[in-house]
């Protein structure tokens, strides 16, 4: 039984330490020039997940996303984020240039919630390329543009046509 113990209490400590000693001492591949490991993706993915979850807690869109909404949002999203989340009605290209790659929105849409893209767009994501923008958008085109980028991925013709117009 005490061997038992033993292992246990070796493992608990040991496991940690080899982690800790992958990264400390430089094993991790931190090139920007080839994929991240499938372990590094899906772990950076969970985390930042379950932070945007975690601030949106009992957080609540103020209404039902309307198609002005979707609009006014496709249109701040044309003039200031399909450079780096993908342009309307273009084909899908792998985003190769940052880590983790930015989403490519018209052609992956996004696994978050309205609030949760909201959030996103206004506080950014720490060491991504996705910055904060709250402080150059009113509260209003927060709620637009995350509207939009929620839908993006099955927007349909009359709304793309009314997006690109440009009254």
């Amino acid at each position: 039984m005490k061997t038992f113990f033993v292992g246990i209490i070796s493992a608990l400590l040991l496991g940690p330490s080899l982690v800790w000693g992958y990264f400390a001492l430089g094993f991790a591949p931190i090139r920007s020039d080839c994929k991240p490991s499938a372990l590094e993706t899906a772990l950076m993915r969970r985390i930042v997940s379950a932070s945007v979850r975690h601030e949106n807690v009992g957080t609540r869109p103020s209404g039902p996303a309307t198609e002005q909404m979707v609009i006014a949002g496709g249109k701040l999203y044309v003039e200031g984020c399909q450079g780096c989340h993908g342009e309307l009605g273009k084909a899908f290209h792998e985003d190769e240039a940052h880590f983790p790659p930015v989403p490519q929105f018209p052609q992956v849409g996004t696994r978050y919630s309205r609030t949760e893209a909201a959030w996103i767009v206004r506080h950014g994501i720490r060491m991504t390329a996705m910055s904060a923008y709250g402080r150059f958008y009113t509260e209003e085109q927060v709620s637009d543009l995350a509207a939009f980028v929620v839908q993006s991925d099955h927007l349909r013709p009359e709304t793309l046509r009314n997006i690109a117009n440009p009254r």
